[in-house]
């Protein structure tokens, strides 16, 4: 196969015939084809100086290299070149492979006169296009028994003819490279380090000048840190012509004012989009129910559990109705409308602790979460007002993939809670275990009296007392293995049709179609188990009265001293709904999903600020942006292809539908469910919910390099896929700075998770000094330039 660096795809369409060639002598076929490679970039791929600093000073030089046959009057003038630069790479012993096996792996055929794999460069022809520059050729062979890399290089003393598009070669690299190798160490990989600097034609007329090998190899490595520095001079120049036009902070309001002036002109856009376009009403349809059971599922047991906390004050009535207020005046007036808000559990574990609080200072739980409610909006207004989210620039891939992951890890965590709960209200409670001693009492009743009355009496005993023990709630223990089929069947059947795009059954249009509706399907068809292929068995229900009591909060129970002790807790909320918001907004706004329309950050925090202060006014619930519900929405209206890259496939958003619609759509079902919710809820039980926490968890790791990066840990060098930071950072750094995120991320979740209350409130804070340490600390761990590959900060 011919590599050929440089062709425009036009001219490579004329030229690249897969041409089948009889070979009239042996009657033989010869299959070839052209393919273009890019140039290797000394500044981001690492491995291209790491290759010259590394192979250069092993390889094998031979300067004016003679174009003689061999002994063997039938063996082509290419063999003997070939056999003299093997006697010279192979001059160490350490390989085991023989020369036979080299040469039949190098030449496509028997008389070996044709190179099988070879790469070259084009140069502009006199007549225009591009024509193959025959001066210098590559040729690379996957060796499957070699262990190390081998390079060799030849100047030739004269111009030789090598094969057809090589009539004139004066420099000659041969690259022998084992099979099972790291997939930036390939053949390939090390031809393209070799053929770039081949390219150069000043190098080429420089390396004619060395007198001695050393001089030779001298001039490649200055060559390779000119290119380098070339490079990396053309970055530096591009990013000064970039404007810096970022509002400052003390331009008041020119953050707002920038947003909407991007904003404004698409609003209309954001309908239309919905519906115009191919298959745009479909996924509209599809991921307005998507939306819809993975908000009003969380908000029913986000609900339950407010209940029980704080003692009816907040319940699922009052969680519904500001998610279909809230969510409606968002969905409307936000300035980027695939970012989904509702509460969340960071925010459940806050109304705690402002339960707490409120208790141990003897104040009105309601005014004082309300009160609470009206600073955190006050603050999130200043810092619209005062532009305070262009910090989001130095926020990075990392620090929203550490708090995606903690989220990820949280809908874990509470699920298997629930899972721990029933298994001990129902399988391992006092009922059971004396269900457990009678049973064996009465099966070993019989040869225990007849052997040993001692150990008879001594089991009477043991069963009295589990007698007397308490039982208030009986042994089921059918409960909670339904309730571990139904989770777990969820998000297997969940998982399973959200990856059935990837299978080969049915169409491709079939295909999506399923995996559109995988989170519906899977709550339908195991709600549908639970309530009624197992209806005798006593799944416990949601609590739902259905009495919507929405008054004004008494605002006037509230001691002054009250009112400014609740700044300290909603200044502390607000810092968690700086950083939530405004992550949650990066991760939707991420390159990887090429949106057109562009970020409002400012202008949703003050519409997030206006919506939360008229829900705590009627004592309603907070909301802000969630995860992983944002990023998924933005799945879910893209189009993807498939793109393989040597020999890995990878899903890549093509398109993105951005449009309000979804979010209006399931919001109003929302609220139309309300009516008749008490009639439905029965029929949904809790295991399927945790069912769907576990679907998000697990759906939220698509594409997560952190999650990737993990993995690479325990995963082969030669499987390492070819992704762009595996290409340009070392593999040390590279894990250097994945143990990092590990830290980061164990130090949220024991903020997170810890049954401290007070300690929980400085979680935002901590959250918020992820960015510090991710420009001060880290660089002092791994360099600058590595951490801008492996982890570039948000470019909005």
């Amino acid at each position: 196969m011919e590599d050929l660096n440089g062709v425009d795809k036009k001219q490579l369409k004329e030229d690249q015939d897969t041409s089948t060639m009889a070979v009239m002598s042996g009657g033989a076929l010869l299959h070839r084809m052209q393919q273009p490679i890019e140039h290797k970039d000394f500044v981001e791929e690492v491995r291209g100086i790491m290759d010259i600093n590394n192979l250069l000073d092993r390889s094998a030089v031979l300067l004016d290299l003679q174009d003689q046959p061999n002994e063997n009057p039938s063996t082509s003038s290419l063999e003997s070149i070939v056999d003299t630069m093997l006697n010279s790479m192979m001059s160490t012993g350490n390989e085991t492979v023989t020369r036979e096996e080299l040469k039949s792996l190098i030449f496509s055929n028997n008389e070996m006169d044709m190179l099988a794999n070879t790469v070259q460069g084009t140069i502009e022809g006199d007549g225009g296009g591009h024509e193959v520059d025959q001066n210098w050729v590559c040729s690379t062979t996957e060796v499957p028994t070699l262990m190390n890399r081998v390079v060799g290089i030849s100047r030739m003393s004269r111009h030789t003819n090598m094969g057809e598009g090589a009539n004139e070669v004066k420099f000659f690299i041969l690259i022998l490279c084992p099979t099972n190798i790291k997939g930036t160490k390939t053949a390939l990989e090390t031809a393209r380090t070799f053929s770039t600097l081949f390219s150069d034609m000043s190098l080429r007329h420089a390396l004619l000048e060395c007198t001695t090998d050393l001089e030779f190899k001298a001039q490649i490595r200055k060559t390779a840190n000119e290119i380098s520095t070339r490079q990396e001079k053309a970055e530096i120049d591009m990013s000064k012509e970039e404007v810096d036009n970022e509002p400052r902070f003390l331009q008041p309001f020119r953050g707002i004012r920038d947003d909407l002036a991007r904003r404004l002109p698409y609003y209309w856009s954001d309908y239309k989009d919905g519906v115009v376009g191919p298959k745009s009403l479909q996924k509209t349809i599809s991921t307005t129910f998507f939306l819809y059971f993975s908000i009003i599922l969380p908000a029913i047991a986000f609900g339950n559990l407010q209940d029980d906390n704080t003692g009816g004050d907040i319940n699922v009535e009052k969680i519904l109705v500001g998610q279909v207020c809230g969510g409606l005046i968002f969905s409307v007036l936000a300035g980027q409308p695939l970012v989904v808000v509702m509460t969340t559990a960071p925010l459940v574990l806050f109304t705690k602790i402002i339960l707490l609080v409120a208790q141990d200072f003897g104040f009105p739980f309601l005014p004082f979460f309300a009160m609470v409610g009206l600073w955190n909006s006050f603050f999130l207004i200043i810092y619209a007002v005062f532009n305070l989210s262009k910090l989001m620039k130095y926020s990075s891939r990392s620090t929203e993939e550490t708090f995606g992951n903690f989220i990820s890890i949280a809908l874990t965590v509470d699920a298997l809670k629930h899972l721990a709960g029933s298994f001990k209200s129902n399988y391992n409670n006092k009922a059971c275990e004396l269900e457990d001693i009678q049973s064996q009492h009465q099966h070993d009743s019989l040869n225990d009296t007849l052997v040993n009355p001692l150990i008879s009496a001594l089991s009477h005993n043991i069963t009295k007392r589990a007698a007397e023990a308490p039982t208030d709630l009986p042994c089921q223990r059918d409960v909670s293995l339904l309730y571990l089929i139904l989770m777990l069947g969820t998000v297997w059947l969940g998982v399973s049709l959200f990856d059935f795009v990837k299978t080969p059954y049915l169409s491709s249009g079939k295909r999506e179609l399923l995996s559109d509706y995988a989170l519906p399907v899977a709550v339908i068809v195991f709600s549908i188990i639970g309530s009624v292929v197992f209806n005798k068995v006593n799944l416990d229900p949601f609590k739902f009265e259905g009495k919507f009591n929405i008054t004004l909060v008494p605002f006037e129970e509230l001691t002054v001293g009250a009112v400014f002790f609740a700044a300290l807790l909603g200044f502390s909320l607000s810092i968690l709904f700086f950083m939530d918001q405004n992550i949650s907004a990066a991760m939707v706004n991420s390159p990887e999903n090429h949106l057109k329309k562009g970020n409002a950050y400012h202008w949703d925090l003050v519409v997030v600020a206006l919506i939360n202060a008229v829900l705590s006014i009627f004592g309603l619930p907070f909301m802000h942006a969630v995860l992983p519900h944002s990023p998924l929405h933005v799945q879910c209206l893209a189009d993807k292809e498939t793109r393989v890259t040597n020999g890995y496939a990878r899903d890549v958003v093509t398109y993105v539908r951005e449009t309000r619609l979804t979010n209006i759509f399931s919001n109003i079902l929302i609220g139309i469910t309300m009516l008749f919710l008490q009639y439905i809820l029965p029929y949904i039980p809790k295991a399927v919910l945790d069912g769907l926490f576990l679907y998000m968890a697990v759906t939220a790791l698509y594409g997560n390099q952190m999650f990737e990066r993990v993995t690479l840990l325990v995963t082969e060098q030669a499987a390492y896929p070819p992704n762009h930071y595996i290409k340009r950072v070392p593999q040390r750094k590279m894990h250097t700075f994945t143990a990092c995120q590990l830290v980061n991320l164990l130090v949220l979740c024991v903020f997170g998770f810890t049954p401290w209350p007070y300690i929980k409130m400085i979680f935002p804070v901590v959250l918020a000094c992820f960015l510090p340490i991710r420009h001060k600390v880290l660089p002092l761990l791994v360099e600058r330039k590595y951490l801008e590959a492996i982890d570039p900060t948000t470019k909005d």
